[in-house]
């Protein structure tokens, strides 16, 4: 059945994107930043394709939290290599030219997580939050702008002399207090403005205004917040989404239009002509004003509508695109997507979408409107529901239930977020206040041209 609907030709294959699949509410640089914040919060090294996994057992190899942990990794001195070294350990490293990431001989990018290296928009993504805490660190520094609670940022002690051996104690533990805290505050500004987006921009735009003033205001049906987790729904099926978003070409700047893959699979890396990831030249760098709406004179690219249909680049991935493959070893099916997403499905023995629906308290999609018999997969399901109940303008009851409960469960059970913390707090940089989004971010980070 996976492969019936997930190769070329099949139930799922929606072309090449044009332009009436788009969203009409999505800008398409959302795609990778739902990708982002899957990188944040699930990875699962033991899940492997045809082997049975108990769902039961399943446990996520990073806590369920969104405190971009693949940002900081585990700080200046479990993660030296993540720092400035420049920086006392208060600031992410980055290429000199600042148009990359930090990268060894070997071109590795230095990151927290390698996967936000796989391709091109996400990596630049990654960088975008790089140069955000970077300038949140000189701005504490300067006192252009206060810590969360409105408190503005010591004076740096005095350094201690040249010769560290006359220094006092006191004097040096001042000084890494000073540091540590200067990194602490830095990294809860970029945590909170983060979370902010999240549940303020992206979550509203993918599951609808009104599901998430409802949980606001009501609290949560299903997840736990005393026991956080990651549920299997959310992580292989309904969060899965953004694949159905991903459209099959980008202009990624003025100069540069890209394929998703190479036309030819046996290309040479030079010319780039895609978006896969590695090294990246300064002419190939993303100019965020078409993936997001952030200048009037620009139209950016909308994100492709979420419905049951994929861009066909991704029903044939090249090998390079699958994690672990190796030439001539692959066997045709798995180099789709769909038939990877719907296996996987079938390895952690997933409940049908109906199954779903019903558990939560809603009716079902009859056989017609799915387009398909009998009991289906969760994914499918939550694709379908997209595209029949909103026109694919965003998630139905059920995928919206699961996304929407998910990631607001994580902000409220972890001790360190601002729902936790400080639930009125709003955002302090930008200037804007509560009206601060995705937009003002990429401004801030300075990663947006200037006319």
């Amino acid at each position: 059945m996976a492969e019936e609907f997930g190769l070329p030709g099949g139930k799922v294959d929606g072309g090449e994107t044009l332009d009436e699949q788009q969203s009409t509410v999505l800008d398409s640089g959302f795609t990778y930043f739902g990708q982002f914040v899957d990188h944040n919060v699930t990875f699962d090294p033991t899940s492997m394709l045809g082997q049975e996994v108990d769902p039961n057992a399943l446990r996520s190899f990073r806590p369920p939290r969104l405190d971009l942990d693949h940002l900081y990794g585990g700080g200046p001195v479990v993660n030296e290599y993540l720092y400035d070294p420049e920086s006392s350990g208060t600031k992410l490293a980055l290429d000199p030219g600042g148009h990359d990431f930090a990268r060894t001989k070997e071109d590795i990018a230095l990151i927290g997580d390698p996967r936000n290296d796989e391709n091109l928009l996400l990596a630049q993504l990654h960088l975008a939050f790089i140069k955000f805490h970077n300038r949140v660190v000189d701005d504490l520094r300067s006192g252009q702008i206060t810590d969360v609670f409105g408190t503005g940022f010591p004076a740096q002690p005095a350094p201690p002399p040249d010769d560290v051996a006359g220094a006092r104690l006191e004097d040096l533990l001042d000084l890494g207090d000073y540091y540590g805290d200067l990194l602490r505050k830095a990294q809860q500004i970029t945590r909170w403005h983060y979370q902010w987006i999240l549940h303020h921009e992206f979550l509203p735009l993918v599951v609808g205004e009104q599901l998430i003033e409802d949980i606001d205001e009501n609290g949560l049906r299903f997840y736990d917040v005393e026991r956080p987790f990651i549920p299997v729904e959310f992580a292989v099926a309904a969060y899965r989404f953004g694949h159905s978003t991903i459209r099959s070409r980008y202009r990624v700047n003025e100069h540069f239009v890209a394929d998703l893959f190479p036309l030819d699979p046996e290309a040479a890396e030079e010319p780039r002509t895609d978006l896969r990831g590695g090294p990246v030249r300064p002419e190939h760098a993303v100019d965020w004003r078409y993936f997001f709406q952030l200048d009037p004179e620009i139209k950016a690219a909308r994100a492709k509508r979420l419905e049951a249909k994929l861009n066909r680049r991704l029903l044939d991935l090249p090998v390079k695109a699958v994690p672990g493959a190796v030439a001539g070893a692959l066997p045709s099916q798995l180099g789709s997507l769909v038939v990877r997403n719907l296996l996987r499905s079938e390895t952690q023995q997933l409940p049908s979408g109906q199954d779903v629906a019903r558990k939560i308290g809603e009716i079902p999609l009859t056989d017609e409107e799915l387009d398909s018999e009998g009991p289906i997969y969760l994914w499918y399901y939550v694709l379908k529901e997209a595209e029949v109940l909103h026109a694919g303008r965003q998630l139905g009851p059920v995928g919206g239930r699961i996304v929407a409960e998910t990631l607001i469960g994580m902000l409220q059970s972890d001790p360190a977020s601002y729902l936790s913390v400080f639930p009125r707090w709003e955002p302090t940089v930008g200037g804007v206040g509560q009206e601060f989004g995705i937009a003002d971010f990429l401004t801030y980070a300075g990663v947006v041209p200037k006319r």
